[in-house]
């Protein structure tokens, strides 16, 4: 049962394997009950309600990275096994961190019409980048695979690369980049990134004591997830640093709600959870069908999660 949209090709791939039933979020009983295996992605909620509505279910694939929409434990107390695409949407997420850097320091008026010598020369002038990325420091929290793309971009820029993670990071592993504390990380960025996976205790990891610690003009990126911003504490930081900027593609309330604190703030930029929208990256994760089909048939997955 595909229950959110995957790329045309990994789903005419898995109806040649299998019946394929194409449900919603929120599947009906009837068909949950037919199910061996579920294809998700980021808006069906996999848990022990759901599981228990579909007993014939062997397997659940996740098309993207995070499972924060699947209960693992439910999942492995029912000896149903969770396969999804790590490696699918790193660089799609990369290139929007610094898409939205760039457009965040780098003005580029667009000409529309003819302009006298002027009016040339007053665009020109209101044109001027405050920041370069060359020379600045980057800040990646959480040094994932995610993060280490974007750590490598980083450095392609000229920039000093600094990051924090819970896990030691191997050297050859960093992409030239030094590993420090959490507070350090807060206090000398110019640009930073939060790359932090779903766990419970990262929920609201980036609060009012994490702003304290910023530069005025910090450049914040939140591509993770929306939970890990304290939002009514970055709105506060926004309005009284009015040089620093927010790009937020992930957020709290999904679509967003009205009174969202963050809404409307000249500084942030708000985008709706496009990190991997890229056709590259979209046909990548709908490829978790081969990790479905493969644990369907008895073979071995290559990308299976396991509770930790």
């Amino acid at each position: 049962m595909v229950c959110e949209a995957i790329s045309p090709q990994a789903r005419a791939w898995l109806g040649e394997r299998a019946e394929v039933i194409d449900a919603g979020a929120d599947p009906s009983d009837e068909s949950l009950a037919r199910a061996a295996g579920l294809v998700v992605r980021t808006y069906t909620r996999v848990d022990g309600a759901m599981l228990a509505r579909a007993p014939g279910v062997r397997v659940v694939g996740r098309a993207g990275v995070g499972l924060d929409n699947i209960d693992l434990g439910a999942c492995a107390a029912r000896g149903v096994r969770v396969v999804h695409t790590p490696e699918a949407n790193a660089g799609a997420v990369a290139e929007l961190v610094f898409a939205g850097v760039l457009d965040a320091i780098r003005p580029r008026p667009r000409i529309t019409e003819a302009m006298d010598a002027q009016a040339w020369r007053e665009l020109r002038e209101r044109s001027v980048a405050t920041m370069s990325l060359e020379g600045s420091t980057l800040g990646v929290f959480g040094f994932g695979r995610i993060g280490r793309r974007v750590a490598r971009a980083g450095r392609a820029f000229g920039m000093r690369v600094i990051y924090c993670d819970l896990r030691e990071i191997p050297a050859a592993q960093r992409e030239g980049a030094e590993a420090v504390e959490a507070e350090t990380l807060l206090a000398q960025a110019d640009v930073l990134s939060v790359h932090v996976d779903g766990r419970e205790g990262n929920r609201g990891l980036i609060g009012g004591g994490a702003f304290g610690r910023m530069r005025a003009g910090v450049v914040f990126v939140n591509t993770s997830r929306g939970f890990v911003l304290d939002e009514a504490a970055c709105a506060a930081f926004l309005l009284k640093n009015q040089g620093a900027r927010a790009v937020l593609d992930v957020h709290s309330s999904e679509p967003i709600a009205g009174d969202s604190p963050v809404l409307g703030l000249e500084n942030a930029t708000l985008l709706p959870h496009i990190g991997s929208a890229t056709r590259g990256a979209k046909e990548a994760m709908g490829w978790v069908v081969r990790d479905v089909v493969a644990v369907l048939t008895g073979e071995a997955p290559a990308f299976e999660a396991r509770e930790s």
